[in-house]
């Protein structure tokens, strides 16, 4: 088909916002699962509350809607809306105080919501950012609360890898086979195929998504080695897990964010040197810009076609989001489908931050990743007595690469969403990884009669916030 400019060819209507089923879509297996997880979050004791909420999260499908005068509700949502029921009638949970991360998703999340209610001028436009604010501030403070230390962190790990060891197998037959199993809970029964491939999705509502999931958890299952002989067997589950869901999807994004995060893996020897490899990474970015044809993005364009993927609408993407800065800068855009063909499909998470909600948006979703980064640079240094740690606390850097890789070519817009949020979770707690912290040492009084400042100390003040 010749390429179209100026198209909004095959967009899907009310992309946007809008339509939907008009009734409640409940498979009865997954009415069965919900309800258990509903249950089990109220009776067990809170450091086990993130084992439903995760589970039930993750397998449903987020098509799974229950209606109420019009309004969906996710299987998420309800989960979401259990979680901080519980939290109001059982007082088990302190409350945490909010941290850089904490205060960039909250200033983000509410620019998104403000921004695209203004630019559609709409009550379904607020309808739908309401839900959004429910979903999404609901799911990372739900997190947030429950994510806590060190062994929150590794349980919510191995809860992960058994999902994934759930869900990879299913994806994997339904790469051969193009029937998906997980739609006995609601998810579509036959997989997508393009270019004669099977695209598998399992539970997710995209092959893209799925993959990259597995793909970006694979750092974080590597990280277990580190904790003891006991997680090692499911290390093994885990990454093969990971990798076979990538291969499922039969994507070039899930392959990307597999490679980025072997990569920062592989670069542990050198921790103490980031600097100089961000700066020649950089360097190397505006020498490359300065002698190509093209400008430097279009190299995406390369690298996925190389390995069997629409980089050249991800280039082109991110071409005409800096071409039409001036349309979406102040509160975002309703024009870019007109900027050429496809430019409706916004699979670019940096895109799509920009699009909805304006510049002051698209600065916030960095300004995430920016807190993140900085917080695993402290957490790592303050952990360097104790190897175990240190080695754990890069694994969830590496995650967290993995993960910005994999946001050039997808945006997550399904239950997803929770094990991204459920990451940054991990990384606001590795301030109080190191196990010497775990007891609060006396201070210590140096010579000239002055109090030394502990480590203790510092990871208490990284982990407030201050």
């Amino acid at each position: 088909m010749a390429m179209q400019i100026g198209t909004t060819y095959d967009m899907p209507k009310d992309y946007y916002f809008g339509g939907g089923t008009q009734d409640s879509s409940v498979a009865p297996l997954a009415a069965v699962i919900l309800l258990v997880a509903i249950v089990l979050m109220f009776c067990l004791p809170r450091k086990r509350i993130i084992i439903p909420f995760l589970a039930a999260g993750v397998l449903l499908p987020f098509g799974l809607n229950i209606v109420l005068l019009g309004l969906h509700f996710p299987a998420l949502r309800l989960l979401v809306a259990t979680g901080f029921f519980r939290f109001v009638l059982r007082r088990d949970i302190p409350v945490p105080r909010l941290n850089s991360i904490d205060k960039a998703f909250l200033f983000w999340a509410l620019c998104n919501a403000i921004a695209f209610s203004i630019l559609w001028r709409s009550m379904g436009a607020v309808t739908n950012r309401l839900g959004f604010l429910w979903t999404t501030l609901g799911t990372y403070f739900v997190v947030r609360f429950l994510i806590r230390d060190k062994d929150d962190v590794v349980r919510v790990i191995r809860t992960l890898a058994i999902l994934m060891l759930v869900i990879a197998p299913c994806m994997l037959v339904e790469h051969f086979t193009q029937h998906n199993y997980f739609f006995v809970v609601g998810s579509s029964p036959l997989a997508a195929i393009r270019d004669g491939a099977i695209r598998a999705n399992g539970p997710f509502r995209h092959p893209i998504i799925a993959g990259t999931v597995g793909a970006m958890l694979l750092p974080l299952f590597v990280g277990l080695w580190w904790q003891g002989k006991r997680h090692r067997t499911l290390v093994g589950f885990g990454v093969a897990a990971s990798i076979g869901m990538a291969i499922a999807s039969a994507s070039s994004t899930p392959l990307m964010t597999t490679a980025a995060g072997v990569m920062a893996l592989m670069l542990w020897p050198f921790r103490s040197r980031m600097r100089y490899f961000r700066w020649g990474l950089v360097l190397i970015i505006i020498s490359l810009q300065l002698v190509m044809k093209a400008p430097v993005w279009m190299l995406i364009s390369r690298t996925g076609g190389a390995i069997g993927g629409s980089g050249y609408h991800r280039a082109m993407l991110i071409d005409n989001f800096i071409r039409h800065f001036g349309e979406w800068w102040l509160i975002g855009t309703q024009n870019n489908a007109a900027w050429g063909y496809d430019m409706w499909d916004v699979d670019n998470a940096y895109v799509a931050a920009g699009v909805s909600g304006g510049l002051i948006t698209f600065v916030a979703f960095i300004a995430i990743l920016v807190y993140a980064y900085k917080r695993i640079g402290k957490s790592r240094r303050l952990a360097r007595k104790s190897p175990k740690d240190e080695h754990f606390i890069w694994a969830i850097g590496a995650c967290l690469f993995a993960n910005t890789v994999g946001y050039f070519g997808i945006v997550y817009f399904d239950q997803s969403m929770l094990i991204w949020y459920a990451l940054l979770a991990m990384v606001s707690a590795t301030a109080l990884f190191v196990d010497a912290q775990k007891k609060t040492p006396a201070p210590q009084t140096s010579a000239a009669g002055g109090n030394t400042v502990n480590e203790f100390t510092s990871a208490a003040l990284l982990h407030t916030g201050k």
